[in-house]
């Protein structure tokens, strides 16, 4: 139940049957204040969720109005007893209290506190990872930018859309596709990248680490084709992008990272044509897309909702496969879904979604691009498990509710059939039915975003996206579909956005009534992978960036994209306690203990969470061995800093050739 527009809604039953607006406040007073108690008092922590703050400023100008007029009736009858006794300047002092307590109260609005307690703002503590990370590195997450990759002067309108060949580097493409594949592997080759990836994948899926890929075994490619929901009476097939009008130039999944994906299978993993499929299967393949690929790769299997012209009409599933964890409570009639047999049969799938904020969920990345994966007509059943599930102010705004992605990252034939996630940014968008949009947020500076990201970890690569997408889309003025200016928050329209997130992360965010088990067999879903949010937009540093064992690692190319990342390589020329902190948390000071195996010159520094130096403890040679620092609490200036999360960070280089550019470890204070 949704209890702020439960509230907001009563206080409109009674306004529209004009009831005096004295009893309508006495009657929101109590209410609130009883409910305000019954759910903190057992749990204080609820006092922060958004719901609290809602029902807040009804119980707080009801408790106001009270202590208001106790206090106004106890001063007047202390004036009245000062004047009974001639004591003519203490009673009127009084009287000036009792007025200015009055005034106090009569000044303040209850109902323009109400409606700005309405807005729901999301909280993002940085670096507090939770969850499991996956991967050969586990929580890596790889982001490439090459403005090289798009045409800074494409306009997107008319005959210049965003996928054109001319507007797409297809070399920088294929170029960045390779780079990725290699920093989420540690390989130095696409092919031992490659076998590193089926390897793991097949270690996770079946327990066989050495298994590499088989001829003949199916790949499924999902990709992200929105705008094919208004395709032009009959000629859909045949049709150009361009020739439609009200879903023109939407981002979605671009065509030459698919084409370069192909390559990459086709001809270096020597994957048959005829065992990989492409499509996002309840829609079509339009004209610019299938061209492009079938001029290269003419056996592909091309699927959509529809046979004709090269592409192939995907087969609905026999029976349910897919059983949603709330039963039918939160999706009413939503309790199970089939999938097309393509997903069924799939030994492998490779989910390239598009970076876009979404009106309904706050984002739509690789969880949300599977709402187009089962055999419906359209998603509609599913948009009651987001956070805005009537595309308006979002009604589902708390954390702990249940979230529909969660069951859909950890299906079998979903999710946890996925081997690889290539997030297409190369043209981001600030709507799922809305066109590419330049960004402004750093390294961007008002240019297309030029970008791919790519991990083996669903939940680390979400969380990255959402850092970036709740960056640059916080009341951004961006063109709608019809070319009208809407500003756009979507991303940050509540606390619940990432709530999905959390949960995919960390059973322990479950719902208390829901438990994830997407395949209805009695094998509840664990962790899915790693979330955390980055230490800031500048930084853009995670965890493992700072050096800990767990959350996500964000991996630049180019490198400097990340503050000062822990490069792998270097980690592993050192003892891996190169640095650590006792005690931590710490009050008055804390020890920090560095070992080094040969003469050194050392440099410790303290970082605060935006990155910003606080304080060098030392910068000089020592010798080999173990060596101990304390630090306490004091910034460069000598001056106390307050308590929070620093970070120490050592930096290490030898004449004998150990270098370290980089070891961090995370202290509390």
């Amino acid at each position: 139940m949704n209890y702020p527009k439960k509230l907001q809604g009563i206080y409109h039953f009674f306004r529209r049957r004009r009831i005096p607006f004295k009893i309508l406040f006495y009657f929101m007073g109590i209410v609130s204040t009883i409910w305000f108690l019954v759910r903190v008092i057992p749990k204080p922590s609820r006092a922060a969720y958004p719901c609290m703050r809602t029902a807040a400023p009804f119980m707080s100008g009801f408790v106001m109005y009270l202590v208001t007029l106790f206090t106004a009736s106890f001063v007047i009858r202390l004036a009245g007893r000062k004047f009974k006794k001639s004591m003519y300047l203490a009673g009127s002092a009084l009287i000036v209290v009792a007025a200015l307590s009055s005034v106090l109260f009569l000044g303040s609005n209850p109902v323009k506190v109400r409606a700005d307690a309405a807005t729901t703002l999301a909280i993002h503590t940085p670096n507090e990872a939770m969850g499991e990370g996956i991967g050969i590195y586990p929580g890596r997450v790889v982001w490439a930018w090459d403005p090289a990759s798009t045409d800074e002067n494409c306009t997107n309108s008319g005959d210049d859309a965003y996928f054109y060949p001319k507007n797409n580097d297809q070399e920088v493409i294929d170029g960045m596709v390779s780079d990725v594949l290699q920093k989420l592997t540690g390989t130095e080759n696409d092919t031992a990248a490659w076998s590193a990836i089926f390897k793991h994948f097949n270690g996770l899926k079946w327990d066989e680490p050495d298994w590499e890929y088989v001829m003949y075994e199916d790949i499924f490619i999902k990709i992200n084709a929105t705008s094919t929901w208004g395709y032009p009476g009959g000629t859909y097939i045949q049709s150009d992008f361009s020739v439609r009008e009200s879903s023109g130039y939407i981002a979605e999944t671009n065509p030459h990272v698919v084409l370069a994906m192909l390559r990459q299978l086709v001809n270096v993993v020597g994957a048959r044509q005829e065992d990989i499929w492409v499509g996002d299967p309840m829609k079509h393949i339009y004209k610019h897309a299938y061209e492009l690929w079938h001029n290269e790769f003419p056996d592909v299997n091309y699927i959509g909702s529809a046979a004709g012209d090269g592409r192939i009409q995907v087969v609905d599933g026999s029976e349910p496969v897919i059983f949603y964890s709330d039963k039918g409570t939160v999706m009413t009639g939503a309790v199970s879904d089939r999938l097309y047999t393509v997903m069924e049969d799939a030994d492998y799938m490779i989910n390239i979604p598009t970076l876009k904020a979404h009106a309904r969920a706050g984002i739509t990345l690789s969880a949300k691009n599977h709402f187009g994966s089962h055999t419906r007509e359209s998603a509609a059943h599913l948009h009651p498990g987001l956070v805005a599930p009537n595309e308006g102010p979002p009604t589902r705004t708390e954390l702990g509710l249940y979230r529909v992605q969660v069951d859909l990252m950890g299906h079998k034939l979903i999710g946890r059939n996925t081997m690889l996630i290539l997030v297409d940014g190369l043209y981001a968008g600030p709507e799922a039915t809305w066109p590419a949009d330049k960004w402004n947020m750093e390294p961007f500076n008002g240019d297309w975003t030029s970008s791919l990201f790519a991990s083996l970890d669903q939940v680390a690569l979400e969380s990255v996206c959402y850092d970036f997408l709740r960056t640059e889309y916080n009341n951004k003025t961006v063109k709608d579909s019809r070319g009208r200016n809407q500003i756009v928050n979507f991303p940050n329209m509540a606390q619940g956005v990432d709530d999905y997130l959390e949960q995919a992360a960390d059973p322990s965010k479950w719902p208390e009534n829901i438990t994830y088990d997407p395949e209805d067999d009695g094998e509840p879903l664990t962790s899915l992978g790693a979330h955390e949010h980055w230490n800031g937009s500048e930084t853009k540093q995670y965890s493992r960036n700072l050096g800990l064992d767990k959350g996500i690692e964000l991996v630049g190319i180019p490198a400097d994209l990340v503050a000062s990342p822990v490069n792998v390589g270097e980690k592993q020329a050192v003892r891996d306690e190169i640095i650590n902190a006792y005690p931590n948390p710490f009050t008055e000071q804390v020890n920090l203990r560095f070992i080094i195996t040969e003469p050194a010159t050392v440099k410790l520094e303290i970082y605060d969470m935006r990155g910003q130096l606080v304080s060098t403890l030392a910068e000089r040679t020592y010798t080999p061995g173990e060596h101990i620092v304390n630090w306490d609490g004091t910034g460069g200036n000598g001056s106390q800093l307050p308590g929070g999360i620093y970070v120490a960070s050592i930096k290490i280089d030898s004449p004998a050739g150990i270098k370290l550019d980089s070891r961090r470890v995370q202290i509390l204070r």
